[in-house]
């Protein structure tokens, strides 16, 4: 019996405190680069899914949008300040994309969102 399953694609991403924390991502559809102009992207992490406080939200930088490609970061200073003295922080996090024309967005990315505090930091 096949069977269908909607919904984004599991992906867990660790990031470190202070760094750049970026990925290179190409979408595909049926195969073929993704064709997202006018469509939004969003990412955001949280410490749960039912939490209502956006703990970080990604940086989305637009790279090769008919081809379906971009940077998606987690700015390492957001980062720092969001685990304040905590050496470890744990949540959740998903990609949303929203095209022209459609009214509810597809989540392409869903996935625990580890933070890991830095040891070497700016001096000052």
């Amino acid at each position: 019996m096949a069977a269908i399953t909607n919904g984004p694609s599991p992906l867990d991403w660790t990031v470190y405190a202070g760094d750049a924390n970026v990925a290179h991502f190409a979408f595909k559809q049926a195969g073929l680069p993704w064709d997202m102009t006018d469509a939004q992207l969003v990412a955001q992490a949280r410490l749960t899914a039912l939490t209502e406080e956006v703990a970080l939200e990604a940086t989305i930088v637009e790279v090769n949008v008919a081809a379906g490609q971009y940077d998606i970061s987690w700015d390492g200073e957001s980062v720092r300040t969001l685990m304040a003295t905590a050496d470890k922080w744990a949540g959740v996090w998903d990609l949303q994309v929203l095209e022209s024309g459609a009214t509810l967005p597809t989540t392409m990315l869903r996935g625990k969102l580890n933070a890991v505090m830095d040891v070497t930091r700016p001096m000052g």
